[in-house]
């Protein structure tokens, strides 16, 4: 992934911090643990609250960095890292301050679990200025960087236009809930990837991004919504990126956009073909 504008950008500041916010998932656990041995003092989990303790090793963490140098290192053998935060403020700061956006309130009053630090997720509560919780979920935060198409991009996150609410609880009304919640096409598909193997190797943080690519790439090659959508995706997700790009494939896809054909019928007699 490109780091260019990445470096170019980093603040040079002793009183600026630079971590890296990374989901324990994503690793093996012992290779986690592991890693947890060597770092502990760089490292902390934003799973905070009395009631997450248990899934700190899955869930997600700060760790600090204390150069470049080993922030390319760290980029290049880390894996699930979701995020790059720049703040002024050390790191058991930083963590309680961050932690409170992994637990909100929504709409009806229900608490729940949310990866807020998920670029889509992320974009959307950098933008609500004008909650009370704004401030203190951002507060001292310099930059935030966000993998997106093969290189890290800078997040926008404008001043809040509120200040000194004693309310720190991440609250979201229906509207903003609705914004981060996934198209149903989005849920459908991602379920049913997680229960195939070829999902086992991709990270967690990752997969919903790759779901939101394929379905992308089926609607581009005319795929009606729906069932031959959600297929193409799958076949596009499970390794049949090359059959659905492949000349003769091409041909048959234009079939299914005229409803002429379902793309199952379509597989079907690819891999009858195949086998004979």
């Amino acid at each position: 992934m490109d780091t260019t504008i990445l470096l170019e950008t980093l603040p040079d500041k002793k009183d600026e911090y630079i971590y890296l916010l990374f989901e324990a998932g994503a690793q093996e656990i012992e290779h986690f643990r592991l890693f947890h041995s060597e770092h502990a003092s760089s490292m902390s989990s934003l799973y905070i609250h009395p009631q997450l303790e248990a899934f700190q090793e899955y869930g997600p963490w700060l760790l600090e960095v204390e150069n470049n140098s080993q922030l390319l290192s760290y980029l290049e053998n880390i894996p699930g890292i979701i995020g790059i935060v720049i703040a002024r403020r050390p790191l058991s700061s930083i963590a309680i301050q961050l932690a409170r956006g992994c637990v909100v309130v929504g709409p009806e009053n229900k608490t729940a679990l949310l990866r807020f630090y998920a670029q889509q997720v992320l974009k959307v509560l950098a933008l609500l200025t004008e909650k009370d919780w704004h401030e203190s979920l951002f507060r001292d935060i310099q930059q935030w960087w966000i993998p997106e198409n093969d290189e890290w991009k800078q997040i926008n996150i404008p001043p809040s236009t509120t200040s000194g609410s004693a309310d720190r609880v991440v609250r979201l009304d229906k509207a903003s809930w609705q914004l981060i919640a996934d198209k149903p096409e989005v849920s459908s598909v991602l379920t049913q990837w997680q229960k195939m193997p070829s999902s086992h190797y991709i990270p967690r943080c990752l997969q919903r991004d790759m779901v939101i690519k394929a379905l992308r790439k089926a609607k581009d090659a005319g795929m009606p919504q729906g069932t031959d959508s959600k297929l193409y995706a799958l076949y596009y997700l499970n390794g049949g990126r090359a059959v659905l790009e492949s000349h003769e494939m091409q041909i048959s896809l234009q079939q299914v956009s005229q409803g002429k054909i379902s793309l199952a019928q379509i597989l079907t007699n690819f891999n009858t073909r195949k086998t004979e």
